[in-house]
């Protein structure tokens, strides 16, 4: 079993992404909003330490205003 996290302003369009990038992506989870991008940051960092797995890097335009940064993870059955 292979799992990814990393970080996302938009949950519903990382996830959609990523539906179509990874075979059977399951067991989603999402952390609740962080105050800041280097609270986020810095969140997946450790996490990825500690659970020893991969990052995915979020392709979503972040200059719009008021974005609220979270976590995520999920597991999968590797690359389409």
């Amino acid at each position: 079993m292979a799992a990814i996290i990393g970080i996302t302003p938009d949950i519903e369009t990382t996830k959609w992404n990523l539906d179509r990038e990874f075979r059977n992506t399951r067991n989603w989870k999402v952390t609740k909003p962080f105050t800041s991008k280097k609270e986020a940051s810095d969140w997946e960092v450790k996490k990825a330490e500690e659970l020893k797995v991969k990052t995915v890097k979020q392709k979503i335009d972040t200059k719009r205003l008021r974005v609220e940064w979270r976590g995520f993870y999920f597991e999968h059955d590797g690359h389409k």
